[in-house]
């Protein structure tokens, strides 16, 4: 059984999280609007921010669990969806040869 106090560490971990990525969304939309505004002809500076922080959240999302529940939802990411293609292709020859005999029983 999990403890109270250790379930409030998660939720209190959980919510600076939120907070990390509502703070990084809000700072790289200021940057880009900076960008746009100051010097849109030059190169996208802020792509640096957007790339760096974003894979530090990567990791904070790793790290705390978060990214399974990102994986699950693309299905051949999950470990289920490879045991699923491997039954489906190892008994696909076995499907066509009862397609090809019932079809020549028919002739």
């Amino acid at each position: 059984m999990i403890k109270e106090e250790d379930i409030r560490k998660q939720v209190k971990s959980l919510k600076r999280f939120y907070m990390d990525s509502f703070t990084f969304a809000i700072v790289n939309v200021v940057l880009i609007l900076v960008w746009v505004i100051a010097d849109s002809g030059s190169t996208f500076w802020p792509k640096y921010v957007i790339v760096i922080w974003g894979i530090a959240l990567m990791f904070k999302a790793y790290r705390m669990g978060l990214l399974p529940l990102f994986f699950h939802h693309l299905s051949f990411l999950t470990p289920e969806w490879e045991e699923k293609k491997i039954k489906e292709l190892t008994e696909e020859p076995q499907e066509q040869r009862r397609v090809h005999l019932n079809r020549d029983r028919k002739k």
